[in-house]
């Protein structure tokens, strides 16, 4: 990965963090919450190559970590992302084109983002952290999967398209 394309994906995704932190958190969802972070992360993990999925994943992982919200060990949301960053890259080319396919496409962003942070929890409990109630889990997974694909619509084409004209931009004489 260039310079380059490091800088532009650290850029976004600590822009992405500052609103989540800032106003998506402070929202009271109806059921449960919504991680927009998680669900960007995802978008953008669609469209890169292996290598690159990896350093992402890293890369958010590393922000995820360092945020004050969360009283878990570092690098933990870093290997949980870093491990869906394998899958996600790995098959993707079953999934086929996800800018043709929308269906395919929430399905995809709705299954990465609640077994990543269900994935969270089970590490996180496995590390002696205390972990929140059985219910309280399901209802912060479930909600977090229904706002992921009621918002999808809105926010896959978005982070695709914006993707190709940034990377465009440098590619370009």
């Amino acid at each position: 990965m260039s310079i380059y394309r490091t800088s532009v994906t650290i850029s976004f995704f600590l822009a992405i963090f500052l609103i989540q932190e800032s106003l998506v958190n402070r929202i009271d969802f109806f059921i449960g919450g919504f991680s927009l972070y998680l669900a960007l992360l995802f978008s953008w993990l669609a469209t890169e190559e292996k290598g690159e999925a990896f350093i992402s994943a890293f890369i958010a992982g590393i922000i995820l970590d360092l945020t004050p919200s969360f009283d878990t060990p570092v690098g933990l949301w870093t290997a949980t992302l870093l491990l869906f960053s394998y899958l996600v890259s790995t098959y993707r080319e079953s999934l086929g084109d996800l800018d043709e396919r929308p269906i395919t496409a929430a399905l995809y962003l709705v299954v990465g983002t609640s077994l990543s942070i269900l994935v969270y929890v089970i590490l996180s409990g496995v590390l002696g952290n205390s972990i929140p109630p059985f219910f309280t889990v399901v209802r912060e997974i479930a909600g977090n999967g229904l706002w992921t694909l009621l918002f999808t619509p809105i926010y896959f084409p978005l982070v695709n398209r914006m993707k190709i004209r940034l990377f465009a931009l440098r590619s370009t004489p």
